[in-house]
Order: structure tokens, then C-alpha cells, then sequence
């Protein structure tokens, strides 16, 4: 629902077996927190390790880690929904630095800006920091 709010009330009123998923990774922590099971991910691409360690804190019962890697997570999702191209050229670029040979964005998409490269390994080099 990309609203936390309704989200619970959607978890609330379906059948005890239904699962949802957070579909924007900067809403991933607080949909976990009103029941939400996890994520189908973008930012994940580049980030899956930081994902995992932060959904497996939460699971355990360790909201302050899961925060803590939450914080560390949120430029990737600023990168990835940035207003220098629409998704999925910042994906791209990000795996094109990271070597994968995924070419350049299709029309109307790409190509893609000058410097989004450039923006996508400061990126990455702070995450892994």
C-alpha cells in the first residue's frame, strides 16, 4: 500500500496465512514492524548481504540492529529511486560497476546520465565501508 498504516489494516483483515511483502525497500523496516514478512527488493542487488543481517535482526527480536543496518541501507534506496533517472537505469548502472554486463537501459529510459556511474560507486564504497 506503500503506507504503513494501511498495510496493518490490510494485515489485520486478511486470512491468517496471507503474507505481505514491503515492495520499497526504504519501507521495508516499517512494514516489519506491523507484520510484514519481508521484502522483493531493488537495492538488494548490491545490498543483499546488509539485507539479510538486517531482516534476521528483526526476526530475533533485535530492533535497534535491524535500525542500525536500516540507517546504513537508506542512501541505497535514495540512489535507487533518485531523481537523476527513473528505475531502471540506477540498477543498471550500479551493476555495471559492480561488472556485470547488463548493458545500457532501452529507450526511453537510457541512456544513462553522466556521473549516475560515478554516484553509484560512492554508493556502493560507503555501504561497504
Amino acid at each position: 500500500a506503500g503506507n504503513p498504516g494501511e498495510t496493518a489494516k490490510v494485515i489485520r483483515d486478511a486470512p491468517q496465512d496471507f503474507e505481505v511483502y514491503s515492495g520499497d525497500d526504504a519501507l521495508t523496516l516499517p512494514l516489519l514492524s506491523v507484520g510484514a514478512v519481508g521484502v522483493i527488493s531493488v537495492a538488494a542487488h548490491w545490498s543483499a548481504p546488509e539485507h539479510v543481517a538486517m531482516m534476521d535482526a528483526w526476526e530475533s527480536g533485535n530492533a535497534d540492529e535491524a535500525q542500525r543496518i536500516n540507517k546504513l541501507l537508506l542512501e541505497s534506496f535514495d540512489y535507487e529511486t533518485g531523481d537523476e533517472a527513473p528505475n531502471p537505469v540506477p540498477t543498471k548502472a550500479m551493476m555495471r560497476t559492480l561488472g556485470l554486463d547488463v548493458g545500457e537501459p532501452r529507450l526511453p529510459m537510457g541512456p544513462t546520465p553522466e556521473g549516475l556511474e560515478d554516484k553509484a560507486r560512492e554508493v556502493y564504497s560507503r555501504l561497504k565501508a
